[in-house]
């Protein structure tokens, strides 16, 4: 039989069959259980974030809010621990393969949803949930169909077919769907002309696309898309003015509709922009985002401990572009001034993007980098933001394949001066994903004490199901049979670069 068919099989026949102990596909030294059931699962994915991004919005919390990160006292508190990140073919991996082994308790490669590579379908936990029962809720700042939160639900070779992807949400019939993403419900935007916000509003959905309809909406059943592409960052919606719910508001308007359902439900929401500001080098909006998360786990937080069935496990994909707060000045006694200095930016680079258009002077990028990052650039930067803007000459030739023109946006206002800093102490070797390790979190009443240690990340799917009492295993592939299969595989195949990996 080929292997092919026996995955195929082995998924019809026993996708949710019982098995005595589900195994996670890497670290079998180390596997940790919870010891209790829950009711209600909420997953909550803090996308591209690692300990610098962390590192920074302690330290701004506590200097500039006067208050310490909601996250700082539950990592102080509550069984925490690492995660390695690697995908099946790669040390570096993507936000598909991420969630995909999150999601499926199994490696697959980059660049496809709950799929190997191929195109046997894994099965997605949220499926398996709902399966058994459970209301879904998807929650995100990215687009909602984009690859984190399509990882939970749903199958497709493809992680940049969102417009297929936003069908297929239809079909599968989760209770709540938060994010941006107009462009693949819209048909003045879709190129096949379907109108899904028709199509989800006759299966029974509140259709709402602004703050104020989320706000005013009764419907048991929720479809909320409140801009274009991904939902603006943080910084400008305080800031600027721009009109989009925070994560905390969709948050609370996701948590009592699916805890109205008598069978419990899964939750999985996504802090998915810090992983964007991170490819742009942009600061200030993983701090805001990063800020705007936290202010969403205490929504979570308490709401858990209003419902001592619901268990929290907060989670990070992998990190991304690593921008660190560095030393500065003698015995590095000037550091915290790059925090301080934060306080002054009011707006992302994909903000001043606009601001700028495709044909900016000089003086126009001097302003707009006075006015909303709070940095006076000279002469020499400003004409490079100008060359990277209209000619597309990026600066510096490290991270030409980054994120551009932010990330050249971002070097241009780099520290100048070593000894006392007056722009930001943070620095920046590139605009893609790494392979460090990242955060595991769980939150919930009546855990025993876990140390949690270094896990891999297919442990997660473990421990949700252990939660939930939903035990199955998706079909493993090996590192040998997916290099054998993209060999095999015709170029034209390849799956497209997604800019926002």
């Amino acid at each position: 039989m080929k292997r092919r068919d026996l995955l195929k099989g082995s998924l019809a026949a026993g996708a949710l069959a019982l098995m005595p102990r589900v195994q996670a596909q890497g670290a079998p030294q180390n596997q940790p259980g919870l010891g209790r059931r829950y009711r209600n699962l909420i997953v909550y994915v803090y996308d591209g974030f690692g300990w610098e991004d962390y590192a920074i919005a302690q330290a701004y919390a506590r200097r500039r809010l006067g208050r310490t990160l909601a996250l700082e006292r539950l990592l102080a508190r509550y069984p925490n621990g690492l995660i390695n990140t690697y995908s099946l073919t790669s040390y570096v991996t993507e936000s598909s393969a991420a969630g995909n082994a999150l999601s499926t308790g199994v490696k697959t490669v980059n660049g496809g949803v709950a799929v190997h590579a191929d195109g046997s379908p894994l099965r997605p936990f949220f499926a398996a949930a709902k399966e058994a029962g459970k209301a879904v809720g998807l929650v995100t700042t990215t687009t909602i169909t984009h690859a984190t939160p399509a990882s939970f639900a749903v199958s497709n070779p493809d992680r940049n077919a969102e417009a297929q992807i936003a069908e297929q949400y239809l079909a599968f019939g989760a209770e709540v769907y938060l994010g941006g993403g107009d462009r693949f419900f819209n048909p003045e935007r879709r190129q096949d002309r379907k109108d899904l916000y028709a199509a989800f509003a006759q299966a029974g959905y509140g259709v709402v696309r602004t703050p104020e309809e989320l706000a005013r909406s009764n419907a048991s059943k929720l479809l909320g898309v409140f801009s274009e592409g991904h939902v603006p960052y943080e910084i400008d919606r305080r800031f600027q003015g721009v009109r989009v719910p925070s994560l905390k508001e969709m948050v609370q308007a996701a948590l009592p509709r699916l805890a109205a359902h008598r069978n419990g439900f899964v939750l999985q929401v996504e802090a998915g922009r810090i992983d964007h500001a991170n490819h742009l080098n942009d600061a200030a909006a993983t701090l805001w985002d990063t800020l705007a998360a936290d202010e969403a786990l205490e929504a979570l937080t308490a709401f858990v401990d209003r419902h001592p069935d619901t268990l929290l496990i907060l989670v990070s994909d992998h990190a991304c572009g690593t921008g660190a707060l560095y030393g500065t000045g003698r015995s590095y006694l000037e550091s915290s001034l790059g925090i301080d200095l934060l306080e002054r930016e009011r707006a992302s680079f994909e903000f001043m993007g606009r601001a700028l258009g495709g044909s900016p002077d000089a003086a126009q990028v001097k302003e707009t980098f006075r006015a909303l990052k709070g940095v006076a650039l000279t002469d020499e930067e400003a004409e490079r933001v100008v060359r990277a803007v209209r000619e597309r000459v990026f600066w510096p030739e490290g991270v030409r394949f980054g994120i551009q023109p932010a990330n050249t946006m971002a070097w241009a206002m780099a520290q100048r001066d070593a000894r006392r800093p007056d722009r930001p102490n943070i620095g920046w070797n590139s605009g893609q994903h790494t392979a460090t390790p990242v955060i595991l979190l769980l939150y919930g009443q009546g855990l025993r004490f876990l140390q949690l240690g270094l896990l891999d990340n297919t442990h997660v799917f473990r421990l949700m199901g252990e939660a939930l009492g939903i035990r199955y295993q998706n079909p493993v592939m090996s590192e040998e049979e997916a290099l054998e299969i993209l060999k095999a595989r015709p170029v034209g195949m390849r799956h497209p670069e997604d800019v926002w990996a």
